[in-house]
């Protein structure tokens, strides 16, 4: 499906690849293996496409880039490289710029293709970008970037190609003449034999390829024949195993190609009849090649694994030869004047007369890439190549046009040629004083257009006869005497580029049924690479042909409710030659519908007038008179008010807030009503419509409207109106405030937050605590409210982060009025700084040990210190347990004198040193240090002290965790005696709050 686009407010250029044209994707048969539009190794390719700005508004800056991509598997892997390692990727930054005098186009017009249609690319110097291909299967993708943002969707294309090795074997013959070669024929009889010379040459994509012993059957008109083997003798490997240097075996062969483009040669005579006509043709019959030709040639290696290279004897039953037409060659001459003319060039073009012109094929190389349907201009080269220069003929071209049945479709004569020369040549051969226009080489061309299918395209030289110039007189009794050299034929297969539906595109946003918006105008962009006429049908989702839009680039579509909510319609484009592309989009549908009050039927002359444009149909809503309401109270005004109207509204059914995109009521009354507001009544919830003066229906009535903001429900089933007359006043805030507001950080991150009131507070008045984390306008902050009685709480730390800000506010609010608004900002703190006690000394005097450390920093966080001891040692998991009990004492500083124990016995003491911050966390940590108690006398309570007990010792429990258990129990009785609560009158149950 196409994506929608509306073009109503759109503005902008967007850069986009239309299509890559040439070369084109190269498609096989899963079947048979075949494919057609390979690239030959070694053929340079150059790269068409179609760009253009296919925005609404002119673009002045776009670039396009071209690169060859590995296919890995049927997906686009790295950019590949050619043989010096240089990625094949190429960009051009001029393509459409004003910043630069090399600037190929200055702008690009909004619709307009690069160059008007397809584009030949090129470099940012201008230079056309040519790839050499090496064997491969590849990615070719075309990019455009502009700073111009457009649719990134449509700014690239790629095709896949595959590149496959070639080589040709091209056979030559040439008359010579005291060892110099003569062009064309020769005649007359000096009675000694007439010389020619063969050559045999290789043209492959192949790197270093080389054919050997290639033999060549020379038949003469006189029927004799002869054979020569040509080539350059070397010495080259004739048997090996790859990677077996031992099992190399050499041989002395005449080689043609390879790197030095070695060519066989061989020099021959024959010696002309008396009279009349002969002439030498020579045919390649079979040469050698050197590969990995297989077990079946090789024979079979050793290791199964290696592979083995041969020679094998290739004919023409089993060669691979490119272009075979090239592997023949015939020589005319004659006893008189050998009349002859030749076809020495014959192509197929695009553009004849353009800056960029497209050439297919040429003489001896066929044209295998497909072609599209469309117009060619067929461009041929006819040669003067009789034995005698001054010899002047009238001649012609038949360009002959045959389908894949053989019957002829087109023959077109032609003699000139207007997209190469300005003049036609009448004559061909050395220009006289009489004849002045005489070429030697001459020209004709004719245009074809050309279906979809498989042709043969072909071209004859005429020779008409000679032409006298004395008399002025044709003599069409003269002919051309070889016919070999006249005629050459191409196979060529046309297949159409499908047209493409580029877009489609609406005219508008919304489309709304039964409103003035209920149609809308769809457009589509169509591209056809061969420019054909297209055809137009518009269909909607059943195949039913939309009315008024038969054959047409657009259509007005009209639309009612029953589309809701999706429209979906179909487009079918087809080309002159049977291309076809289709596509649909879908347009979302709205509806409008009314739901309005039966006239009459409400009281005090009241009518309800409720719409909705929503995404369904069905809409309809209940009317019945309301019950008055009398000296109620209005939120967010003071007083009391009493209705002079009314009515219930229950709609049948519910639509989803998604659906509905507005929905809005007109009630109208009488105005001697003097209505001044209008509300919404919901259980205990009132929303206030509209107020102030209504709007003027006529001399008897007014109204109001009010207009639900999107997104909004619709009313809920028997929701009331109501209609007011009493001028609302707005209620004020309370007059009592804050002041002494102040919030600070407590132990294990709790707040303490304390505030007074000025002035009295009212009975429905409250002051609001709200805490919001990081952010000082959160849009849920922790809030609670309080009476007058209450004037501090504390916020717990358990919903605090350590490190994290808090902003705290309080005010004192009625509703949604309150007065003003106290802040403050609290840094939670649950842990102390990374201060330790270091040098912790430990002396005795008298009943006392004096203990001294230092702090190994400096740091404002730390208050004072806690020292810990215990007749065992401990971890800094259970000194937490000490902490609170007299196990531990507080020191201000870096000393403390603490009592000795006064129970009898010889045991360690262990101690520990910590921090405790400014507000009351304290660190925790392992016995740091112990010295040794002895005490012979007890002079407190029994056992006190006592490290160990007969009991003890049997139950095999250490004596210090009888302390621990004995601390947890007073800590327990403590903790036991605080009271948790918050809040009054029961509200706000469930907070963390600890008082």
């Amino acid at each position: 499906m196409k994506e929608i686009e509306d073009t109503s407010g759109r503005a902008s250029a967007d850069p986009e690849v239309v299509i890559i044209t040439s070369p084109r994707e190269t498609s096989c048969n899963d079947s048979n293996g075949e494919c057609s539009d390979e690239l030959l190794t070694g053929d340079p390719v150059e790269f068409r496409a179609y760009l253009r700005n296919s925005g609404d508004a002119d673009l002045d800056n776009m670039q396009y880039s071209v690169g060859v991509y590995i296919d890995e598997n049927g997906n686009r892997g790295q950019l590949a490289s050619d043989g010096l390692g240089n990625d094949l990727s190429w960009n051009n930054y001029n393509a459409v710029c004003v910043t630069s005098p090399s600037c190929q186009n200055p702008v690009l017009a909004a619709g307009d293709y690069l160059d008007a249609s397809g584009t030949l690319l090129k470099n940012f110097d201008g230079t056309v970008i040519e790839w050499t291909p090496s064997t491969g299967s590849y990615f070719i993708v075309v990019e455009v970037t502009s700073n111009v943002l457009g649719d990134p969707g449509n700014n690239e294309q790629s095709i896949s190609v595959k590149v496959r090795d070639y080589y040709d074997v091209a056979v030559d013959l040439t008359w010579m003449s005291q060892g110099s070669p003569v062009s064309g024929s020769i005649e007359g009889n000096d009675g000694n034999p007439k010389d020619y010379q063969l050559s045999v040459s290789l043209d492959s994509g192949i790197p270093g390829m080389t054919i050997r012993d290639a033999s060549v059957r020379v038949d003469y008109s006189d029927g004799s024949s002869t054979s020569f083997t040509v080539g350059v003798s070397n010495t080259v490997n004739v048997q090996e195993t790859v990677g077996d240097s031992s099992s190399i075996q050499t041989g002395t062969r005449l080689v043609i190609g390879g790197n030095n483009n070695w060519v066989g040669v061989a020099n021959g005579s024959i010696t002309p009849p008396t009279t009349g006509q002969y002439s030498v043709t020579a045919t390649l019959t079979q040469f050698v090649l050197y590969g990995a030709h297989g077990d079946s040639v090789c024979g079979a290696s050793s290791n199964p694994t290696a592979v083995k290279y041969c020679e094998k004897t290739l004919t023409s039953s089993d060669w691979e030869d490119e272009y075979p037409g090239s592997n023949v060659a015939t020589i005319d001459g004659s006893i008189e004047t050998f009349h002859d003319l030749s076809l020495v060039q014959f192509q197929v073009w695009i553009g004849l007369d353009s800056e960029d012109p497209e050439v297919y094929g040429s003489i001896g190389i066929d044209i295998t890439s497909t072609l599209s349907p469309g117009e060619y201009e067929l461009y041929a080269e006819v040669g003067h190549v009789s034995s005698n220069s001054a010899s002047l003929y009238n001649w012609s071209v038949d360009f002959t046009i045959a389908d894949s049945s053989g019957n002829q479709v087109d023959l077109i004569t032609a003699n000139s040629c207007d997209s190469k020369v300005d003049e036609p040549n009448t004559q061909i051969g050395t220009a006289t004083v009489k004849t002045p226009d005489a070429e030697m080489l001459v020209y004709a061309c004719a245009t074809v257009n050309l279906g979809e299918g498989d042709f043969s395209i072909e071209a004859d030289a005429n020779l008409l006869g000679q032409w006298d110039e004395q008399s002025l007189e044709l003599n069409d009794r003269i002919g051309d005497m070889s016919f070999t050299n006249n005629r050459y034929e191409f196979d060529v297969s046309l297949t159409n580029f499908a047209p493409q539906i580029l877009s489609l595109d609406i005219n508008t946003e919304t489309i709304v049924a039964d409103t003035s918006r209920s149609s809308f105008i769809a457009s589509a962009s169509v591209f056809d690479v061969e420019g054909d006429s297209i055809t137009y049908q518009w269909t909607d989702v059943n195949g039913v042909d939309l009315e008024g839009c038969e054959g047409e680039q657009q259509c007005e579509i009209n639309i009612d409710e029953s589309m809701t909510p999706t429209f979906r319609f179909n487009l079918y484009v087809e080309d002159s030659n049977g291309g076809y592309d289709t596509d649909y989009a879908e347009v979302s549908v709205l509806n409008m519908d009314w739901a309005n009050s039966t006239e009459g039927f409400l009281a005090d002359d009241l009518s309800v007038s409720y719409s909705m444009v929503y995404r369904s149909t069905g809409l309809s809503a209940q009317y019945l008179n309301s019950t008055a309401q009398t000296d109620i109270s209005l939120p967010g005004y003071d007083g009391e008010y009493s209705s002079v109207a009314g009515f219930v509204m229950t709609p049948a059914g519910s639509f989803d807030t998604s659906d509905i995109l507005e929905q809005s009521m007109t009630v109208q009354f009488k105005t001697e009503l003097e209505v001044t507001s209008m509300w919404l009544n919901i259980g205990t919830q009132w929303l206030l419509l509209n107020d102030g003066t209504p709007n003027e229906v006529d001399a008897d009535f007014s109204s109001y409207t009010y207009e639900w903001s999107q997104g909004s429900s619709m009313p809920a089933p028997a929701s009331n109106f109501y209609l007011f007359n009493k001028v609302l006043t707005v209620a004020s805030a309370p007059e009592a405030n804050i002041s002494g507001f102040k919030a600070d950080a407590t132990i294990a991150g709790g707040i303490s937050i304390d505030w007074a009131v000025n002035g009295t507070m009212l009975s429905d008045e409250r002051v609001v605590v709200s805490i919001c984390e990081s952010d000082a306008n959160c849009s849920e902050p922790d809030e609670s409210r309080y009476d007058d009685t209450r004037t501090s709480i504390l916020y717990a730390g358990q919903n605090t982060v350590h490190g994290n800000t808090y902003y705290v506010t309080a005010s004192i609010c009625d509703g949604d009025l309150c007065s003003n608004e106290a802040t403050a900002t609290v840094v939670a703190d649950k842990e102390v700084a990374g201060v330790t006690a270091t040098d912790l000394t430990i002396t005795e005097s008298g009943e006392t040990w004096v203990l001294n450390w230092n702090a190994s920093s400096v740091d404002s966080d730390i208050a004072s210190w806690l020292v810990c001891y215990l007749k065992a040692s401990f971890t800094a998991s259970e000194m937490n347990d000490l902490i609170g009990t007299s196990a531990c004492v507080s020191a201000d500083n870096e000393s403390l004198v603490i009592n000795k124990y006064s129970t009898v016995g010889t045991y360690d003491v262990h101690f520990s040193v910590v921090p405790v911050d400014v507000v009351g966390n304290t660190a925790s940590s392992a016995s740091m240090d112990s010295v040794e108690y002895t005490r012979s006398t007890d002079n407190t309570n029994p056992g006190d002290g006592e490290q160990t007990t007969d009991t003890e010792a049997s139950s095999g429990v250490p004596t210090w965790t009888w302390g621990v258990i004995g601390i947890i129990v007073v800590v327990a009785f403590v903790a036991g005696a605080f009271i948790l609560s918050r809040g009054d009158d029961g509200e706000d149950e469930g907070k963390d709050w600890d008082y």
